[in-house]
């Protein structure tokens, strides 16, 4: 075995990108990476990255749960290694989703710091939760405080980045708080079904008002507009805002071309006189606005504000839920007219989408 050695800290360079580096050098080795008690081995054959193992499998389940580590420390030692060739996608893909995997527990985090602590539910006996999903009223249901945001995902069979999701979503809505120790007893846990998981619920229904016409499938775009981006990505679990009949132009960063149709076709106004469905749209909007921030630096706030307060009044107008969808496309327009790099738009628009998926 060579000497050769590579070693530092995932907050001052990306894993992706250093597995990148030495891909492109053909080498063979293997990225030893670490945070806490957490470990992981990477191996790479001639440049290819063809097995990954942590304390809890290997493979590519493997090399995503890397994504949740972004204080971890690296360390690649060259020298060819006999191990199974459990993966076998090319390193450009699979750089690409787990560097998109980062980015979304960036976001995550904020809200969902650990995947060791204890959700449990702020909701009263009887309470029913209101614009939550088929997965996350089940999840809302198993959040006694006994179980921790992993040991959930263990407990239901998902990823845990999609529990966390979830969850990050339930905390943004007040239903759930996240605790240090453990309480509550242990729930319920009803065996996982065979049959598909349901469809999530459109947010149109979400919202209490009916869905709108479904729009015919297009090319993978982001939630709000078509970035210059490497190669396309499967982005499991999105489904996004609903799309134009004519394709959005290209254009260079993320933006948006200036004559740009608009993205959703003119509905008839909603009944302005439904006090009920007008808050339900209002606490949607304040909803966006603070995932917004959340991504945003602190001197474009002030321009989510704005435009929030403007969905407000198109809400009371009558506008109905295309007011909420134009207020994440004006956010999103408002981030790439005031110059913000092309990752962050990328950053913003996946956080919005999210909001729409659930």
């Amino acid at each position: 075995m060579s000497q050769g050695v590579i070693q530092g800290s995932m907050r001052e360079a990306p894993l992706p990108d250093i597995i990148q580096l030495v891909s492109q050098g053909g080498k063979s080795g293997c990225f030893h990476v670490q945070q806490d008690a957490a470990k992981a081995r990477i191996y790479l054959k001639d440049g290819r990255i063809v097995h990954a193992v942590t304390n809890h499998g290997e493979g590519f389940e493997a090399l995503m749960e890397v994504a949740l580590w972004l204080d971890g420390s690296y360390r690649f030692e060259e020298g060819g290694q006999d191990v199974p060739a459990t993966i076998t996608k090319p390193n450009a893909s699979l750089l690409m989703e787990l560097g998109r995997r980062m980015d979304e527990w960036r976001v995550i985090s904020q809200k969902v710091p650990s995947v060791d602590l204890y959700p449990q539910s702020t909701l009263l006996p009887g309470e029913e939760p209101h614009g939550v999903n088929p997965r996350e009223a089940r999840l809302l249901g198993l959040a006694t405080g006994y179980y921790s945001v992993a040991e959930l995902a263990e407990a239901t069979q998902k990823p845990v980045l999609t529990v966390a999701k979830d969850l990050y979503g339930l905390v943004m809505a007040g239903h759930v708080v996240l605790k240090g120790i453990r309480s509550g007893r242990p729930p319920q846990v009803a065996a996982p079904e065979a049959a598909p998981e349901p469809a999530l619920v459109p947010v149109a229904d979400r919202l209490g008002f009916a869905p709108l016409p479904n729009p015919e499938p297009q090319e993978e775009e982001t939630a709000i507009v078509r970035l210059q981006s490497p190669p396309p990505r499967p982005v499991a679990g999105f489904q996004g805002f609903p799309q134009a009949d004519e394709p959005i132009p290209e254009t260079v960063g993320g933006g948006v071309a200036t004559d740009a149709p608009p993205l959703v076709p003119p509905k008839p106004a909603a009944a302005p006189d439904d006090p009920v469905r007008m808050a339900k749209l209002t606490a949607f909007t304040q909803r966006i606005a603070q995932a917004a921030k959340l991504v945003l630096p602190d001197a474009h706030h002030e321009m989510v504000n704005r435009l929030q307060a403007k969905s407000t009044q198109q809400i009371i107008a009558g506008e109905g839920p295309e007011a909420v969808k134009g207020l994440a496309l004006s956010i999103s327009r408002g981030a790439v007219d005031a110059g913000c790099d092309a990752d962050l738009v990328r950053l913003l628009n996946a956080q919005l989408k999210a909001l729409f998926s659930k």
